[in-house]
């Protein structure tokens, strides 16, 4: 009954979180998660989607906060814990027992069954001050304070495709950052906090350079790892590419999210245009002109739409 009664309270708290997100981020974040999935299973090397497994499981056992209550509660909790690891990691159980590697589906099934019986590891969490990644207003610095255990994450996928020959897990893990590093400009402001600015030239210019500044330097170790494994023309080519579409990208959302109505409607736009549009610049840079164009045209849209905070 106990069992019922926790999966059931486990679907509600899924539920009331998508709600609190909305659909289009609900959307955008399970697309993330299927490209994430679909790298994984393209992979050519056995043991990557199945070390992603067991870390992520790992992390989820060691940070989650209920394991006091259910001892409480259950009298056997680790029973429960071990059903809802098992769930969790039985797709991509399926998935490696289809590709016939059986050992790495044996490897995830045991690290769900013994990894209740894993005490939690307590870490101490020192701010470790890093102006020189960010800057520009405390948005970005707020995003990368939320998000820098992902820009880790991704850093470290990058090396490990780049030990076995697989560039693509590094390009495909620089534009997902290139995107996760626009949810600093994911909420709409006030417009009272303009009136920091001496004026909209000044506006500008701060948005241009900071955009400039955190596009180049967080993508430089991407690039980096990139090119030192596989340099060549077509790389280096994708690289200035991503670097020119992430700048436009940051740019495009400082100046729409002044004249957006709402979130949603922001999240609708960069869903629809931004994202898309980035994407298809990152493998065609003729696309940087037609984004230039976009983001004079909010520029210029902009300055007219706030004329009256400064005069």
């Amino acid at each position: 009954m106990i069992a019922v009664l926790y999966f059931g309270l486990r679907l509600k708290q899924l539920w009331r979180i998508l709600r609190r997100l909305g659909v289009v981020v609900s959307l955008l974040l399970a697309a993330f998660m299927f490209l994430a999935i679909y790298v994984l299973i393209k992979t050519s090397y056995s043991w990557i989607m199945p070390a992603a497994v067991i870390l992520c499981l790992l992390c989820y056992h060691n940070e989650r906060k209920d394991k006091d209550f259910l001892s409480q509660q259950v009298k056997c909790p680790a029973l429960l814990l071990m059903a809802e690891y098992i769930l969790i990691g039985l797709p991509f159980v399926v998935i490696e027992c289809l590709r016939s590697h059986f050992a790495a589906a044996a490897v995830v099934m045991a690290t769900a069954v013994l990894l209740p019986k894993l005490k939690t590891v307590k870490m101490k969490s020192v701010p470790v001050p890093l102006p020189f990644l960010y800057k520009g207003g405390l948005e970005y610095i707020r995003m990368f304070r939320m998000y820098g255990w992902l820009y880790l994450l991704l850093l470290a996928v990058t090396v490990i495709g780049a030990l076995h020959a697989n560039i693509r897990i590094g390009k495909v893990a620089l534009i997902v950052w290139c995107i996760v590093q626009t949810m600093s400009f994911a909420s709409v402001p006030q417009r009272q906090e303009l009136t920091f600015y001496l004026n909209y030239s000044a506006f500008q210019r701060h948005l241009v350079l900071s955009s400039v500044w955190n596009a180049v330097i967080t993508a430089v170790p991407f690039v980096g790892i990139i090119l030192s494994f596989s340099f060549s023309g077509d790389n280096l080519l994708f690289a200035v590419s991503v670097i020119s579409g992430g700048i436009l990208y940051l740019c495009n959302m400082g100046m729409v999210r002044h004249m957006s109505f709402s979130s949603a409607s922001l999240a609708v736009y960069q869903l629809i245009v931004l994202i898309p549009l980035f994407f298809f610049t990152c493998f065609i840079p003729l696309l940087l002109v037609p984004f230039v164009l976009i983001n004079v045209l909010c520029c210029i849209f902009l300055k007219d739409n706030l004329k009256n905070i400064w005069n």
